[in-house]
């Protein structure tokens, strides 16, 4: 498996010395090198998805932060690789999938692209071998078929679910711990308030106690779901390292 990645960096060491250690990764291919975030946008534009961007923060004109958004456009995995620890926040809250900091260890590098690769697999696995949730529907006997991928976010109100999705919503009567269970091997889902389930593919971003949603919205994360919500981010998205 072949993946492709870029670099973004205004200092020729810095980019040289990436380089050095994607080389090291087997499955990494550096397509194109750029010292201007515009550059790499354009290129991005023309040429479409790479698999990883790897990019500086403190750059002239665009940072890497400002242009996070168009980044996640155009990648599976988007990497801060950052002197400083104090935009790691920020890189947070454009959904970076990891923050390395300079000089960056060769081990520790492999480690993490092995971590991030490995979701690219299991996503892969899933989508081949069971990627379809049914629930009741409101006569007697009747299914609906649901794509886990496609799932924005559940609702949970009096007995029954408001499951919305990419293409519709769907009612069906169970409970919120009904549908954890059923959705607990897909990994994508977590509770974020009493009433609320999100898909992690379907958060654009977090600020303070609101997650907010691709679609527009949002919702407040509950105090008794805080701290399991933000582990659970944690170790998906940032380097903490």
């Amino acid at each position: 498996m072949e993946l492709k990645c870029i670099i973004i960096d205004d200092e020729p060491h810095a980019i040289s010395e990436l380089e050095d250690i994607v080389r090291f990764a087997p499955s990494l291919t550096v397509v194109k090198t750029f010292m201007i975030v515009s550059d790499a946008i354009s290129f991005l534009q023309e040429n479409g998805k790479v698999d990883f961007i790897f990019s500086d923060i403190n750059m002239p004109g665009i940072n890497g932060i400002d242009s996070g958004a168009i980044f996640k456009k155009y990648c599976r995995f988007l990497v801060y690789v950052s002197a400083y620890r104090k935009y790691a926040m920020e890189a947070f809250d454009v959904s970076a999938s990891a923050y390395l900091i300079k000089p960056v260890s060769r081990t520790m590098f492999l480690n993490k692209m092995d971590e991030l690769i490995s979701q690219i697999n299991t996503g892969d696995s899933q989508t081949n071998l069971d990627d379809v949730l049914f629930v009741k529907g409101n006569s007697k006997g009747s299914f609906i078929r649901l794509n886990y991928n496609k799932i924005i976010f559940i609702q949970g109100l009096l007995n029954y679910v408001v499951i919305h999705t990419q293409d519709d919503k769907v009612i069906t009567y169970m409970g919120l711990k009904d549908i954890l269970v059923k959705t607990k091997d897909y990994h994508l889902f977590i509770r974020i308030n009493k009433s609320v389930i999100v898909s992690a593919n379907f958060i654009s971003h977090v600020d303070g106690n609101t997650v907010y949603l691709t679609n527009n919205v949002q919702f407040s994360i509950g105090s008794r779901f805080k701290s399991a919500f933000h582990e659970y981010l944690t170790k998906r998205t940032l380097n903490n390292s």
